[in-house]
């Protein structure tokens, strides 16, 4: 017993302190109860009732306050894009001082002074008035882009000072003359072009412009390692300017298109149905951005712009890849056949007037690729051929009407009347005298784009000269670099690929040459594009 008393003890300890103020508390109310009825009995009044008294409330502690409040998350955020637009106007500040020293970057103060830093002024005189939150958003937006921008400034700047070739400055001069005509024009004539300053950069990539940069008014100009040593790269630089002034020109691409009668994309034919005069027709307007720089090029620089495409283009290893249409993921990819870019340009020439120098590239031309008298088109994952009458008739259209008709984006011009712009034929007498000179390595004095065509011309007829031509042609240019440092030009033989088997086996089927020569639709005629 004294055993169980002493488990449970603590368990009644519990239950006395638990239940005791309970049973003090049910005590209480029925002593309360009896006292109220015994005083109701005894009173002839009601008492009256009274309001419990207000409870005591104790005066508020007094907390001091700190001595700088933390601030809101809108504050850190502006204070977090200030810091941002401090960084980035430091950055472009520096590359600024160091491009207004060098003359190899000094065409890169333009876009940092008026594209990047006043930019970054106006951002923060919007952040001094405490912006809304969306126009912070938006200012946030902006220097975003403008990092990004700077920073492919800062990368280009890289690449030309470390850049060997000390003739890059040539090359920006000859782009310069490729564009000049179309400046002044433009200047003379209150027409708008997006951009005036070609940059020629030099890195491990091939021949490219990148138009539109950034909506500034540079047109960065990549050229593989090596440009600068070989003759026959220089006139494609008047080809990369005419890229960049399809875009710089308001409309223009759009109003091309609409004046050729021409489709923007054109998708591969998937049966022999769609095979046809207007399918042809259509190929040109995917075509279009590269035939519109081949046609400058060769009213800029004349046959000396033919005669590099020639070179570049011509494959005697599979010559039937000169004249395949290519398909880029189900669409006509935008380069046309290297067979129909030069007759283009030859029928370019014939309207200069150079016809003896036209018919002769194209002679030299059909003598490299013996036997190549069709066009080879993808075809739901075969190639057939289509004539080249129908092709060649087509770009026939389209260059009458490109060199015939006035250019509402060119007030009212035609390409061949801007002043100073063709290679016409007193031109050609100036590179006639240029080229004499230039075999001499002698000192020449002109217009940049007749010295490199001279130059194009003389390495033509004498392959053996090409060093000393090249180096008086450049002394001739007076670029930013003086002399230029001598460059290992390597070249790699490029892969010749399957088309030309795939051509060739499907020619040795009877049936398949009878697809391929399309003959009704394909030579049917149509309307002159307007």
């Amino acid at each position: 017993m004294e055993e169980l008393l002493k488990d449970s003890i603590g368990t009644i300890a519990i239950l006395i302190y638990i239940l005791y103020p309970m049973l003090k508390r049910w005590l209480d109310r029925r002593k309360q109860k009896k006292q109220r009825q015994q005083t109701t009995s005894s009173a002839p009044d009601p008492a009256p009732v009274t309001s419990p008294p207000e409870p005591v409330v104790p005066p508020p502690v007094s907390v001091p306050e700190p001595i700088g409040p933390p601030p809101s998350p809108d504050k850190e955020r502006l204070l977090m894009v200030k810091e941002q637009a401090e960084r980035i106007r430091a950055r472009a500040t520096r590359l600024l001082d160091t491009a207004r020293k060098n003359t190899r970057l000094v065409r890169l103060v333009p876009a940092l002074r008026n594209d990047v830093l006043s930019q970054v002024t106006a951002i923060e005189n919007d952040l001094q008035s405490n912006p809304s939150a969306a126009n912070l958003a938006d200012d946030v937006r902006k220097l975003a882009g403008l990092a990004e921008l700077l920073g492919y400034l800062e990368k280009m700047a890289q690449q030309r000072l470390r850049s060997p070739e000390a003739a890059i400055g040539d090359a920006d001069r000859m782009a310069d003359a490729c564009y000049a005509p179309f400046i002044e024009f433009a200047r003379s004539h209150g027409l708008e072009l997006s951009t005036s300053t070609p940059l020629v950069v030099s890195g491990d990539w091939q021949l490219a412009i990148v138009p539109r940069f950034a909506n500034t008014g540079l047109a960065p100009i990549r050229v593989p390692r090596g440009f600068a040593r070989s003759i026959w790269l220089w006139p494609a630089l008047a080809h990369e300017v005419a890229h960049d002034l399809y875009y710089s020109v308001g409309g223009l691409e759009h109003e091309l298109h609409e004046r050729l009668g021409l489709p923007h994309r054109v998708y591969a034919p998937q049966t022999d149905y769609e095979v046809n005069g207007q399918l042809i027709h259509d190929l040109y307007g995917a075509w279009l951005p590269e035939i519109f720089p081949d046609l400058i090029g060769t009213l800029t620089l004349g046959p000396a712009y033919v005669e590099t495409m020639r070179r570049a283009f011509r494959d005697r290893q599979s010559p039937h890849r000169t004249a395949a249409i290519i398909e880029d993921r189900g669409q006509i990819e935008e380069h046309p056949p290297a067979r129909l870019r030069v007759y283009m340009a030859t029928r370019v020439l014939h309207r200069l007037g150079r016809h003896q120098e036209a018919d002769a590239l194209w002679e030299q031309w059909q003598a490299d690729h013996d036997g190549i008298d069709l066009y080879f088109l993808p075809l739901a994952g075969r190639w057939v051929g289509i004539a080249e009458e129908p092709m060649h008739e087509a770009a026939d259209e389209i260059i009458d009407v490109l060199l015939e008709e006035s250019w509402p984006e060119l007030a009212d011009y035609q390409l061949l009347n801007i002043p100073g712009f063709a290679y016409l034929h007193a031109a050609h007498a100036e590179v006639e005298g240029f080229k004499r000179q230039l075999k001499r390595g002698g000192k020449v004095t002109g217009d940049v784009r007749w010295i490199m065509a001279a130059a194009v011309l003389a390495v033509t007829e004498d392959p053996t000269l090409h060093d000393r031509v090249l180096d008086a042609a450049q002394r001739a240019i007076l670029g930013v670099g003086g002399k230029p440092v001598l460059d290992t030009v390597t070249t790699a033989a490029e892969p010749s690929g399957s088309i030309g088997s795939m051509v060739r086996a499907s020619l040795r089927d009877r049936a398949a040459v009878r697809e391929a020569i399309i003959l009704g639709e394909a030579i049917s005629p149509y309307r002159r594009p307007r």
